[in-house]
Formats: C-alpha cells, sequence, structure tokens
C-alpha cells in the first residue's frame, strides 16, 4: 500500500527503513523521502514506525511492566 503518494513511499519501504535503523518519522523520512511534500502520511508514518520500531517495542513492554 502507498504511504506517501507525493513520493511514492509503500509501506514496505517504511518498514525497510525501520529494519535498517530509521527509529522516528524523522529517520524514515530522511530514509525514504516520504512525508517532505504535503505531510499528509506523517500520521500513517508515525503508526508504522510505533509497530515496527524495535526500540518502541521494548519502551511500550517496559511501561507495561511498570504498570503490573
Amino acid at each position: 500500500m502507498y504511504v506517501c503518494h507525493c513520493n511514492v513511499v509503500s509501506d514496505r519501504d517504511i518498514v525497510e527503513a525501520i529494519a535498517n535503523g530509521a527509529r522516528c518519522v524523522a529517520d524514515v523520512a530522511r530514509a525514504t523521502g516520504a512525508g517532505r511534500t504535503c505531510g499528509g502520511c506523517v500520521d500513517t508514518m508515525r503508526e508504522l514506525v510505533c509497530q515496527h520500531c524495535p526500540v518502541m517495542s521494548e519502551r511500550q513492554l517496559g511501561v507495561a511492566g511498570a504498570a503490573r
């Protein structure tokens, strides 16, 4: 699925950028070019970073563990 129509960036491109070290929306934008024209894709980019970034997953687990 295309996430950024302006720069023709797919969700696979974004997940690949995350796998290659992108850890935030700005990192993904630098790696893929997404989000640099109209910004309409930034929310979707943020969701993908939160879902796929290992650093975010560790933080989420830490928060869940602290709440118990």
